[in-house]
């Protein structure tokens, strides 16, 4: 299939992920009664808040319609030291909003899967509403920086999503890997005394969820952002040297004077 004919195909699907999306966070409230009795199905309502609701959200949401739009933050290879600069400085800002984004996902996502908010949720099932509100949010703003929902774009370079959505990755498995080694209950307030899990096989089949959807949300980004950065380069140095380039051809602050040229005869 040629670019051209996948571009229709996408704008027809676009509109089903954002309902696939809204879909699933009903979806993930009607289970509200299994995900206070198995901490499985609460971690399947975690995980579709903080993960693979906001990912489709973003893919498909109508922008256009909310008059949002923004380009990609990759250009900026103006002839001038002050368009140089100037590029150097969005890359600046780039960085410093997706590194923003990515605290907020991780810090509000280990909130949520802390045992003493867990055991909270079982105890008072109203909270579901904030943990709804706060990883949607959180997830929505990291996606944004991951992948493109046209007309919005995202400005942080390709080999830094790869970056971002791996350490967001991470952070999900690193949670699920020590609820998964422990050998006792960690939470208190799911019984499994009349349950047909284990509080152990519980949290065992736990890990291995959130370890699952993790993976096929953000490993497709890791590898697509690398792929088409290295196609589109030719050479995997390419963006390294043309940086270290910029930075020596950034005009001096002081007096704002034209770059420093070499001596005649040298």
């Amino acid at each position: 299939m040629t670019q051209q004919a996948a571009q229709p195909l996408m704008a027809r699907v676009r509109p089903w992920l954002a309902a696939a999306g809204a879909a699933l966070i009903v979806a993930g409230l009607a289970v509200e009664g299994l995900a206070r009795r198995y901490v499985v199905a609460e971690s399947a309502q975690f995980v579709v808040f903080a993960m693979v609701a906001p990912a489709l959200i973003v893919l498909g949401a109508p922008w256009r319609l909310l008059r949002l739009s923004r380009g990609p933050g990759e250009g900026g290879r103006g002839p001038g030291p002050l368009d140089r600069l100037a590029a150097a400085r969005r890359r600046q800002a780039s960085f410093l909003r997706a590194g923003a984004y990515l605290v907020a996902f991780i810090g509000v996502s280990v909130a949520w899967r802390l045992p003493p908010v867990v055991d909270a949720l079982a105890a008072h099932p109203v909270l579901v509403l904030p943990e709804l509100v706060t990883l949607l949010a959180a997830g929505i703003g990291l996606w944004l920086e991951l992948v493109s929902s046209p007309p919005l774009a995202p400005r942080l370079p390709k080999p830094q999503r790869a970056a971002v959505a791996a350490l967001a990755m991470w952070s999900a498995w690193a949670a699920a890997y020590v609820l998964g080694l422990s050998n006792h209950a960690v939470f208190h307030h799911y019984d499994p005394a009349g349950g047909a899990l284990s509080a152990v096989a519980d949290q065992e089949i736990t890990a291995a969820l959130v370890w699952a959807v993790s993976a096929c949300c953000f490993i497709p980004v890791v590898f697509a952002a690398l792929l088409t950065w290295l196609s589109g380069s030719g050479d995997p140095g390419e963006e390294v040297q043309r940086l270290a380039r910029d930075e020596r051809q950034l005009p001096v602050v002081r007096g704002w004077g034209r770059p420093a040229r070499g001596r005649p005869g040298h």
